[in-house]
């Protein structure tokens, strides 16, 4: 009897720690539920060695539809920003149509037919330039690297702009070196145009703007240095944000996406791009890694 008596409370003192054990994992679980509702979940919290099977993959399962919706959520803000942006950005010029319409509809004048013309035509590169940052922010594009030269790449760039740098009397100090490597040769042209665009626009008349193309140690390098006014280091960090225009471009034409539609190729590429200043220049310097 003593023995029978001994086997059952050996059974009920198992079966109590079993029970008490089954309890303290529901708990955990249920805490783990919680904090996956409330976007709390980090997937190093739990070790597989302590955690059933069935718990672990619950978890790993709670973890994924987490990070599925953050990133359903951030997708959700950019095009909520993106629409924002083109209602804001197209309201100017679409007003501007709308008056001179108006007026053209009066009284039929030569220079109303132009204003409407660049309006058009200014209303025409906003869309086609929110386009290609939106579909660059949202990896909508892939790229298609082949095998390319980055200095062909510039001095084609250049050959774009050889009426407008004749028109400032700017002069190209460029010294460059052959560069073979994979890239996206139609996107890559892009960055680079925006850069170069950036660094005429924003030079004064008969100055002269340094280009270099050079491998170093650990990079293929570029960079495009040219003189500036009224920029400081504090804006620095601000100038590849889309939109932003400084206090230097209040007379100057275009969006503000030229650079920023630029540093997302280059950071698409694997690469990186930083601005510095020197006194009265500034210069941007871009590496892709070897």
């Amino acid at each position: 009897m003593e023995i029978l008596l001994g086997i059952l409370v050996i059974i009920n003192g198992f079966l109590l720690f079993k029970y008490i054990v089954l309890r303290n994992e529901m708990r955990e679980l249920s805490d783990y539920i919680d904090k996956a509702l409330k976007g709390k979940l980090e997937i190093t919290e739990f070790d597989e060695k302590e955690l059933s099977k069935i718990k672990s993959k619950l978890i790993k399962f709670l973890y994924s539809n987490q990070v599925k919706e953050k990133k359903i959520n951030t997708e959700k803000n950019k095009t909520k920003d993106l629409i924002a942006d083109i209602s804001h950005q197209t309201k100017t010029p679409i007003t501007n149509l709308s008056l001179y319409i108006s007026l053209l509809e009066d009284n039929p004048k030569d220079e109303y037919i132009e204003i409407i013309k660049y309006e058009l035509n200014k209303l025409k590169f906003l869309i086609q330039t929110l386009v290609k940052s939106s579909r660059l922010e949202s990896d909508i594009i892939s790229l298609q690297k082949n095998r390319a030269n980055l200095k062909e790449l510039v001095q084609d760039v250049l050959g774009e702009f050889k009426v407008t740098l004749d028109e400032k009397n700017i002069s190209i100090n460029l010294k460059d070196e052959d560069l073979i490597f994979d890239l996206d040769a139609r996107w890559l042209k892009e960055a680079i145009h925006n850069l170069i665009d950036n660094a005429i626009k924003y030079s004064p008349n008969g100055s002269t703007i340094n280009i270099r193309v050079y491998k170093s140690y650990l990079n293929y390098n570029l960079d495009i240095e040219n003189e500036c006014e009224d920029l400081s280091e504090e804006t620095l960090p601000k100038i590849f944000e889309r939109f932003y225009r400084g206090r230097n471009s209040v007379y100057k034409d275009g969006l503000g996406l030229g650079l920023f539609i630029a540093r997302e190729i280059i950071e698409k590429h694997g690469g990186n791009i930083r601005a510095s200043l020197d006194e009265n220049r500034i210069k941007f310097s871009v590496d892709f890694p070897l």
